[in-house]
This record gives C-alpha cells, structure tokens and sequence, in this order.
C-alpha cells in the first residue's frame, strides 16, 4: 500500500467522525431523536468501513509477505547452487 492511499484513508476516517461528532452533537440543537439517530449510524457505518479496509490491508501484507518469504528462498536456491558448482569445479580441478 503507499503512502498515498494510507494518508488519503486516514484522511477520510479522520472526516468521517468529524461528521459523525458535528451530527450527533447538532442533533441538540434540533430534533434529538433523528440527529442522534443518523450520528450513530454514520459513527457506526465508519467503523465497519475502517474495519472492512483493515481486514483488506491485512491480507494484502499477509500476501506481500508470502511473496517475500518464496523470493528470498529461491535466491538462497541460487546461492547454494552457484557454490555447490564452485565446489565441483575445484575437486575436478583437483582430480586433473
């Protein structure tokens, strides 16, 4: 993920119970029930949106960290095959 996208992310949390608090909190000053109302939906929708997207970024680190782990194996693969080579070339040189 870059650095973009989790700035723009925090962002539109950061926004999103700012809204949440400025609807529960006007909700005093007109019709309570229906300003408390949307306010607690909106906190709540907010955080089964951060939730779903953190559950997402999760699985995309998990991924990234799959793919590292299988690069950096393949390339001990290749390190232990260029000195086994080495090491043959030097007993057949030996042998000669």
């Amino acid at each position: 993920m870059s650095i973009t996208t989790d700035i723009g992310a925090k962002f539109t949390s950061v926004v999103s119970y700012i809204a949440s608090f400025f609807t529960a909190a006007g909700s005093y000053v007109n019709d309570m029930d229906i300003g408390v109302l949307v306010g607690v939906i909106c906190a709540v929708a907010t955080a089964l949106v951060n939730w779903f997207y953190q559950s997402r970024k999760s699985d995309r680190d998990e991924q990234i960290q799959a793919l590292q782990k299988q690069l950096l194996n393949k390339q001990l693969q290749n390190i232990e095959l260029e000195r086994s080579s080495h090491v043959i070339e030097d007993i057949e040189a030996e042998l000669k």
